[in-house]
């Protein structure tokens, strides 16, 4: 039987819309229902089927985004007919189907264009090494490919005149699809075009000048299908170095005043001496307070303290900004500290902080009418947006820019007195709190979070005995589950962790191989065995891809009958892609802080999570909230660990994890002349002790920088082989990128594989930065402040230093793993790099950074 869908064929995107399906003929007693299907026609033209769950009955609503702009829709009807005789089965027959194109009531047009420099303190400046970000925020205009040029302006004044810059073109174009946000986004290197650049900067002259300046100001266009449909409204001076200094007869310049915060920018009281109050008027800043590295709120510290700042907000998670803190004068302020670009990882975010030194505490005397006598001063924070892909008049790249500042709660005045003593309380372990943490986490939504969750049965019921998993299936209503305790163990989970295993014909055998709970001494089911056996999951079950679960390939219809249901299969393929390649040692994650990964992977066993695949996690229940719910855990675990677990201190350690272990934090080194901010280094360390450079490729010359290298290595290999070794900062400085996306002894051609890079000063005040590489574990994050000798990776074989001897290594590629090593590189340039490939004459020995030094053979000179 077939029919016809009445509902509008051209929906608007963001509007509701009515389709009904009017059937044709008669049902001749048969009863139906109605289940409607959406197809979604691909760039290849074939029709995928994006439609979930089925909608169901003869009217429905469907609502289609803008993502969904000028796509084709099919929609399909199908009359389920139950038959109303005795041995009649059901069947399924097309009822109607009709075509969607989604519409926009909206013009089509770029609403605005910016151009900036990311990263900068000033991103309306930069020089011929930076990277330039250009914008189009555009109106329905989805998946629309928008063409960016960039110019050079010559002309006077604000705005553009194309006469005047009509030779000011550069030659290159770059295009970028706009996104579901509006926005189309390109990076644009000036570094790789320098050269054609500065020579159509310096080839014009504004009309007036005798020479072209310090500065060449550049702004970018952005055309769609050949017509220019907008242009950035602010200029990027990018430095020319072409510039020799003012013509004859011109005034010399008169000294800058000192930086000051925006005067438009939202701003709070320091404390006493009543500077003006701003609020911010878009309210995505709450508050920014001075803390202690405990959480407690700071109102007056000394030279000498560490302070953090804690910033709680709405709707910038993931979103970048910068903290500065300035101290506060009647006539003026100063800047006394600036911080790298943070990401907002929660509503309240605590940073990692700094520790106000003399150094700090001078800069907050520079000013005129500072007293240098004085014994206190007061400070406050301003909050600077980062992130510019949203609304770009909030981050100041044009006349409307809005810095937004919190408001403090207290002033931190700082006083000259003694350095207070360190308090003499045992050291939390950072990693085993980050375990804690989330294993705390995973009982939330069991509802085991409580002492009662360790004697919990499925459905409520409680259980006495904990000598051993009480092995009792528990019905509540349709559904029956053995799980019981904290964690939820079935029985079958926890017969597999003490060993035992079922044959082909499915009887039990045991394997003391496989008795994970001799290994860790587990010998029973009380409290302390329990948060074991969660350790146990998490470190054994799920490093590699499991057969069984959701990935059995297999989904029938009828079993008996052998029909297979491809639709859900298709649909299990799509979910199973979610997860290849996510799965390892859970534990390791959560030390490497990669929390939504082991969350992810913390799915397959724990159904209540959001990403379970299992169809019985809460859809209100989101990965945020397991973050949020993570990080107030953390919190109270860095203070002190809770009694809500029973795990004894250095349980990571009888698990095989060292992380926390004080000799392995530091290597020791002599009493350090460096500052507390780690703004400068004076005293070199080693990656390890006893370094040795490594002999492959033909001898130890071939693997240092330029040493009669025939392979035109640029760097260091230090040995570690044949094991990995934890890495030591070579010198004190800023994190300035991690790329930590390679699972261990994963291979990769020509590939760093996991790399750390730290930005320092040298013994001179030079800047250098120093890569480290292969590795297969990071304990710092970018922005995080490192000493010299400080702990802060695992050497590894990740890249194309990768076995073949051992898992994700590809046979007939990478090295024997007596060569494993950390692969170390230095130069003078890193900022908005993730490696060094490119920067060609900047790049310089990173043995001149190191404590031991090597003679012309490779030998450790003694």
């Amino acid at each position: 039987m077939t029919g016809n869908i009445i509902g509008n064929q051209n929906p608007l995107v963001g509007t509701t819309y009515t389709y009904e399906i009017k059937p044709s003929g008669l049902l001749f007693g048969l009863k139906g229902e109605y289940e409607w299907y959406l197809f979604k026609k691909q760039k290849n033209g074939i029709w995928k089927d994006i439609t979930g769950k089925p909608k169901k009955g003869e009217k429905v609503t469907y609502r289609f985004g803008e993502i969904g702009l000028g796509i084709e829709f099919q929609m399909k009807v199908y009359e389920i007919k139950k038959g109303i005789l005795p041995g009649m089965s059901a069947t399924k027959e097309l009822a109607g189907s009709c075509t969607l194109i989604p519409t926009s009531d909206k013009v089509s047009k770029i609403d605005k264009v910016v151009l900036f420099n990311r990263g900068a303190k000033d991103v309306n400046k930069a020089n011929y090494r930076d990277t330039l970000i250009a914008q189009a925020h555009c109106i329905a205009m989805f998946n629309k490919e928008i063409e960016f040029h960039l110019w050079e302006d010559d002309a006077p004044g604000k705005g553009h005149d194309s006469n005047i810059n009509k030779n000011n073109r550069h030659t290159r174009s770059y295009k970028a699809l706009v996104n579901e946000k509006g926005i189309a986004e390109v990076p644009i290197p000036l570094m790789s075009d320098e050269k054609i650049l500065r020579q159509m900067a310096n080839q014009f002259l504004m009309k007036g000048d005798k020479n072209e300046g310090a500065n060449h100001e550049y702004y970018v266009t952005a055309t769609y299908s050949g017509k220019i449909q907008g242009a950035s409204q602010v200029n990027v001076d990018v430095a020319n170095p072409d510039y020799k200094g003012q013509p004859q007869n011109q005034p010399k310049p008169q000294p800058k005043p000192k930086p000051q915060p925006q005067k438009d920018t939202p701003k709070f009281p320091a404390g006493q001496g009543g500077a003006p109050k701003q609020p911010d008027p878009k309210g995505n800043i709450v508050e920014a307070v001075f803390i202690d590295d405990t959480g407690k709120e700071l109102s007056k510290v000394a030279v000498g303290d560490k302070v953090r700042i804690r910033i709680h907000s709405k709707n910038m998670v993931e979103k970048h900004i910068q903290y500065v803190v300035w101290e506060y004068d009647t006539a003026s302020n100063d800047e006394v500290f600036r911080s790298g670009n943070i990401k907002i990882t929660a509503d309240i975010h605590d940073t990692s902080g700094f520790i106000i030194t003399k150094a700090i505490f001078e800069k907050g005397i520079d000013s005129p009418i500072g007293d240098p006598d004085s014994d206190a001063q007061n400070y406050f924070i301003e909050i600077i947006s980062k992130d510019l892909s949203a609304e770009s008049q909030k981050f100041g790249v044009n006349s409307e820019g809005l810095m937004q500042v919190e408001k403090v709660k207290s002033a931190a005045g700082v006083q000259k007195q003694p350095k207070p003593e360190k308090p003499t309380g045992k050291k939390v372990c950072e990693c085993e709190a980050r375990v804690r943490a989330f294993i705390r986490m995973l009982r939330v939504k069991e509802g085991t979070d409580t002492e009662r969750g360790y004697t919990t049965q499925y459905s409520g019921k409680q259980f006495s005995n904990l000598s051993k998993h009480p092995e009792e299936v528990i019905k509540a209503g349709k559904y029956s589950s053995s799980a019981a305790g904290a964690y939820q163990i079935m029985t079958d989970t926890w017969k597999n962790l003490t060993g035992y295993y079922q044959d082909k014909n499915k009887n039990w055998k045991y394997s003391e191989k496989l008795d994970y709970s001799k290994k860790y001494n587990i010998t029973s089911f009380d409290q302390e065995s329990q948060d074991k056996f969660c350790l146990v999951i998490m470190k054994h079950n799920y490093v590699q891809d499991r057969s069984d679960s959701f990935y059995n390939p297999v989904v029938w219809k009828d079993k008996k009958k052998k029909i297979r249901d491809t639709v859900k299969e298709e649909k299990l393929k799509e979910w199973r892609k979610r997860f290849k390649g996510k799965q390892g040692d859970i534990i390791q994650m959560i030390i490497d802080n990669d929390i939504k990964r082991a969350a992810l992977i913390s799915s397959l066993c724990w159904a209540s999570l959001p990403d379970s695949p299992y169809g019985q996690q809460s859809s209100s229940y989101t990965f945020d909230m397991v973050e949020a719910i993570y990080e107030k855990n953390l919190k109270e675990e860095l203070i002190e660990p809770s009694k809500e677990l029973h795990l004894k201190k250095g349980f990571l350690k009888e698990f095989g994890y060292g992380c926390c272990e004080s000799v392995d934090n530091e290597i020791p080194t002599s009493k350090s002349n460096c500052p507390e901010d780690c703004s400068q280094c004076f005293d070199y360390a080693d990656v390890w002790e006893n370094p040795e450079i490594s002999s492959d490729n033909g001898g130890k010359n071939n693997n240092r920088f330029g040493y009669n290298s025939t392979r035109g290595h640029k760097g260091i290999d230090i040995l570690s082989g044949p094991t990995y070794k934890d890495v030591h900062s070579l010198m004190c400085g800023e994190v300035t990128s991690v790329v930590n996306s390679f699972k261990t002894n994963e291979y990769r051609y020509k590939s760093l594989g996991n790399t750390l890079m730290i930005k320092s000063k040298d013994k001179d005040g030079k800047t250098v930065f120093i890569l480290y590489c292969h590795l297969n574990n990071i304990y710092v994050k970018k922005g995080d402040k490192v000493k010299h000798g400080q702990k802060v990776a695992k050497s590894g074989s990740t890249g194309n230093a990768s076995s073949s001897e051992f898992p994700n290594g590809v046979k007939g590629s990478g090295i024997n793993k007596r060569f494993w090593h950390c692969h170390i590189e230095a130069a003078t340039k890193g900022d908005g790099y993730n490696n060094f490939r490119d920067l060609g004459s900047y790049r310089v020995k990173a043995e001149d950074y190191m404590k031991t030094k090597f003679d012309k053979n490779g030998n450790p000179i003694k």
